[in-house]
């Protein structure tokens, strides 16, 4: 299998969910990054429906919200990078 190095070579697994959104993110730590990453989610109301590993260091989790663009900036805020949101195929932005 080639080396994935970009999130576009992952476009396959993530195709917009209806009324999901999804944030694939690398983690370094498995287990340690997703727990501070699952506060962070968790700390604005929003839940974790699913959680999927494509790598060892790649997680791709589904949101029970419409918008991933808080969640994105929060785990940023907190450190967090090389994050891809995908807001669900039924989410109508506010601004048209």
């Amino acid at each position: 299998m080639a080396q994935i190095e970009t999130f576009e070579q992952l476009d396959y697994e993530i195709k917009p969910e209806q009324n999901h959104a999804q944030i694939l993110f690398r983690i370094s730590l498995p287990l340690s990054t997703f727990e501070e990453g699952r506060k962070i989610i968790e700390g604005l109301g929003v839940h974790i429906i699913d959680k999927k590993y494509l790598l060892p260091n790649l997680l791709l989790v589904k949101l029970d919200v419409m918008d991933m663009r808080n969640v994105v900036l929060k785990l940023i805020e907190n450190g967090f990078s090389n994050i891809h949101g995908i807001n669900a195929a039924n989410f109508k932005s506010p601004q048209g």
